[in-house]
């Protein structure tokens, strides 16, 4: 339990990887997402 507070803390921490989830947030909020599968099929082009 201990390991996954610091890793969690760590993650606060880093203000580039907050950011980054913050505008993942904002993506979804807005609708700007698409299905798994198309992504997936993308990869594997």
């Amino acid at each position: 339990m201990l390991d996954s507070i610091i890793e969690t803390l760590e993650v606060m921490a880093d203000e580039e990887l907050m950011e980054s989830i913050r505008r993942a947030e904002e993506d979804v909020k807005a609708g700007r997402v698409r299905p798994i599968e198309e992504f997936l099929r993308e990869l594997e082009e």
